[in-house]
């Protein structure tokens, strides 16, 4: 299959990583895979890269980084449109529905005829990340936010879902089941493995008579709670550090802990810096308080634990009820920051006990959630699609939009009418 995967954010960001992971594996598996995403740098032409296998395409764009990962460059996603038009694909896979994914994917639905499979991997409208943003930004943006979270949902063959709770939105939309394919976020048990904690802690500069809590974000999502249940373990606890990657605390959020030294911030590492360090941790802490937001989420960082090796402590928030309850690679606390130090804490007092946990966590990563088994789901799904797709509308030879230009943009706007009038239903 030639498959062509298009992605909002930027290389190593968000929902790239498990765009890589699928695409890594599906080229393994034989097939040729294409990845469209948003460069982390500011190009003036296209840039082309084959990691692992698979072309991955980055266009040009002016705005800056956060606009860019956002997926909201214009001249990124009109370029990406006209590549649209002159490659062919056996089948095509947006992820989520910002510009730069969701107008490159009606071109490849209506204007090219090709099969189309979407993923859900976030509650971006109303309840969801939406609700993060400055209540202007919100009042102005959330109209389209809405609708084209809603509507583009409607438009695939099949639609991929990250976690129960977008599944369940889906279902409410009016989108049958059998269209609706579940595969929750993975882990990359090739990259990281569990090691020794002392010899991971000499190799990177880590102290090795303390007590190591790890925790990685991309967002500050939850990040008051998180503060409030870490000055509970630090009062408690005086050999206690935490060891954070990702986006880094600024003075408010430090100047709130009961003893900020005790924390040592390493920001965004390279990916293998990233996967090295992990197992320097005795605890993994995942804060995910009950919101719709989370119900509709799988941060990636659940996977990197489990492979790790090592037990976590996280909230009784959607698909991890399950996932913990199931396998036991952690506890669960509720939504008080008393309860999720105290559980904290309790595997940081029993050695043992933590050495249990986080080997159950590990052959439960390879076991369930090793990227490669859940390729396999991803590529059964395809390939339903392609043959249920043999009977329909041939896919449309490449087009030239500057050969009869008025007519292609009569079709193009075409498109984009029918997706922005024809009815929808709310969630």
């Amino acid at each position: 299959m030639k498959i062509l995967f298009l992605n909002h954010n930027v290389k190593g960001m968000g929902t790239y990583i498990r765009c890589f992971n699928f695409a890594k594996h599906l080229v393994r598996f034989g097939h040729s895979v294409v990845i469209l995403t948003s460069t982390p740098h500011r190009i003036l032409t296209p840039k082309k890269e084959f990691i692992d296998g698979v072309e991955v395409i980055f266009m040009p764009d002016i705005v800056g980084k956060r606009l860019r990962n956002g997926g909201l460059g214009p001249i990124d996603t009109i370029l990406r449109c006209l590549f649209l038009l002159g490659r062919e694909f056996d089948i095509v896979e947006n992820f989520d529905h910002r510009p730069a994914v969701l107008y490159p994917a009606l071109v490849s639905k209506y204007l090219r005829k090709m099969p189309l499979v979407s993923e859900w991997t976030d509650l971006h409208g109303t309840g969801g990340s939406l609700s993060n943003r400055p209540m202007g930004l919100q009042q102005l943006i959330r109209p389209y936010e809405d609708f084209t979270e809603r509507k583009s949902k409607q438009l695939p063959k099949k639609l991929v879902v990250i976690s129960r709770g977008l599944q369940e939105r889906a279902i409410k939309l009016g989108i049958p089941e059998s269209k609706i394919v579940y595969i929750p976020g993975g882990a990359d048990v090739e990259k990281i493995v569990p090691r020794l904690k002392e010899e991971v802690r000499k190799n990177l500069g880590l102290p090795l008579d303390k007590k190591i809590i790890a925790y990685t974000a991309g967002t500050h999502y939850d990040i008051e709670f998180f503060l409030k249940a870490i000055n509970h373990i630090q009062k408690a606890r005086k050999d206690v550090v935490l060891v954070t990657t990702g986006v880094m605390l600024d003075d408010k959020y430090r100047g709130a802990l009961f003893d900020p030294k005790r924390i040592i911030e390493l920001g965004f590492l390279p990916y293998e810096k990233y996967t090295a360090l992990l197992p320097c941790a005795d605890v993994f802490v995942f804060p995910f308080v009950n919101s719709s937001l989370n119900t509709g989420r799988w941060p990636n960082k659940i996977g990197d634990y489990m492979a790790a090796g090592r037990p976590t402590i996280s909230n009784r928030t959607g698909d991890m009820v399950n996932l913990f309850e199931k396998h036991r690679i952690g506890l669960l606390a509720s939504d008080a920051p008393e309860d999720f130090a105290q559980k904290t804490l309790h595997f940081l007092s029993n050695e043992q006990l933590s050495l249990q946990v986080g080997f159950n966590a590990r052959k439960t990563a390879e076991a369930h959630y090793d990227w490669r088994l859940l390729s396999k789901k991803l590529e059964a799904s395809f390939i339903e699609v392609i043959d249920k797709d043999r009977t329909a509308v041939a896919v449309q030879p490449a087009i030239n939009p500057f050969y009869r230009p008025r007519k292609f943009l009569m079709n193009f706007l075409d498109t984009i009418k029918a997706f922005f009038f024809n009815r929808q239903k709310d969630i």
